[in-house]
């Protein structure tokens, strides 16, 4: 039937880890019915990448799925495919010659859909849940999934950015507020006002006990990062380093994420200096009543001195939470150990910050987007 390539192609794609919704099989399919007899294979190529390819990263996943469905027929393949018409390749009536690369991969539907399901039982979904201090660094499945969570965190803001500024007409006030004028629409009343531009800093606490927890959370924001107006990242142990430009580099897996960081020097120690890290971040930024500050940490001040019963780094934390918008901390423990003795959430919250559990890849996702 005309749509059987199409659908084989879904398959293929999703086979690669593409995301391929019904609507983009049933676009393809409607291109394929009404262009087939005109389109070379080149210009039919162009025209379904455009359907199927939303990230540059796809590119040659669909190459490779477009080529196995159109181009190679199991044994034998194509020559000069690029210029043939389809009508030519619909009745199978080219020029073939022996391929030399052997017997190709059987591509029966029954095929596909078994490799699916056994795709699906690799990328376990309890990874998700899953305490982040467990997971492997190196895993490559932990990474796949940090990187589609960044990039629907990276869609949502974007639209909840858009409805903020699209200054929509809240019907009901306006009504109310123009009934003076015997119902006549003079004064129109928006929903929200526009959205202010924010500055976000993010502070992430490198020491040994947060070095799992660090490397997850940045590579969900190295995908999503310029869904934010102004962004900067500091890493702090003993000292605060900016590693705002590590973003812009490309990371196929969290390996390369930690080497760019040991580059700058960056190795975790056992403990960190928050008094010493909290000091020197408030001399080093400007903050207003614009500027969110988010703090990866899990609130363990193993340094701090406390006088007269108050936490030194609880001092400093208070003042910085005066001078901006919001403090909000990560903490990827679990609740239940926050208010141990060696624990200075309480301390934390006093001095008025919000304190998150991010202590699952989810609980990380969940709270970056709603930032």
């Amino acid at each position: 039937m005309s749509y059987e390539k199409i659908l084989t192609l879904s398959y293929y794609l999703r086979f690669e880890r593409m995301d391929v919704s019904i609507r983009s099989s049933i676009t393809a399919t409607q291109v394929w019915n009404q262009y087939k007899d005109t389109f070379t294979l080149k210009e039919l190529k162009d025209a379904l990448r455009c359907i199927y390819v939303k990230n540059k990263e796809d590119l040659p996943k669909y190459e490779r799925a477009f080529n196995n469905v159109f181009i190679y027929n199991r044994d034998t393949k194509y020559e000069k495919a690029d210029n043939t018409p389809l009508d030519i390749i619909k009745n199978q009536n080219y020029k073939l010659q022996e391929s030399e690369e052997g017997p190709r991969e059987d591509t029966t539907r029954e095929t596909i859909i078994r490799r699916r399901l056994q795709h699906k039982k690799v990328i376990d979904n309890t990874i998700l849940t899953q305490d982040v201090k467990t997971l492997d660094t190196i895993d490559q499945r932990v990474f796949a999934l940090c990187s589609k969570f960044s990039k629907k965190i990276a869609n949502q803001r974007k639209i909840r950015k858009k409805e903020d500024t699209s200054h929509q007409i809240h019907i009901p006030k306006t009504i109310r507020k123009n009934l003076k004028n015997g119902g006549h629409l003079i004064n129109l009343v928006y929903k929200k006002p526009p959205l202010h531009k924010s500055n976000h800093l993010f502070l992430c606490d490198i020491s040994s006990s947060c070095e799992w927890a660090t490397t997850w959370f940045f590579a969900i924001m190295h995908g999503c990062y310029e869904s934010f107006d102004k962004l900067t990242i500091y890493d702090f142990d003993h000292r605060l380093v900016n590693v705002t430009d590590i973003l812009n580099m490309e990371f196929k897996n969290s390996f390369q994420i930690n080497v760019a960081h040991q580059s700058l020097g960056l190795y975790p120690r056992a403990h960190s200096d928050m008094t010493k890290s909290f000091t020197q971040f408030l001399k080093t930024n400007k903050l207003d009543h614009n500027t969110d500050v988010i703090i990866l940490t899990d609130c363990r001040d193993w340094n701090g001195r406390r006088v007269n019963g108050v936490l030194e780094s609880a001092t400093i934390l208070r003042k910085i939470v005066v001078k901006s918008r919001r403090v909000i901390i990560f903490n990827p423990e679990n609740k239940f150990r926050w208010n141990t003795p060696t624990s200075c959430v309480r301390d934390y919250e006093e001095a008025g910050a919000k304190v998150y559990e991010t202590n699952t890849i989810e609980q990380f996702a969940q709270a970056i987007k709603n930032i």
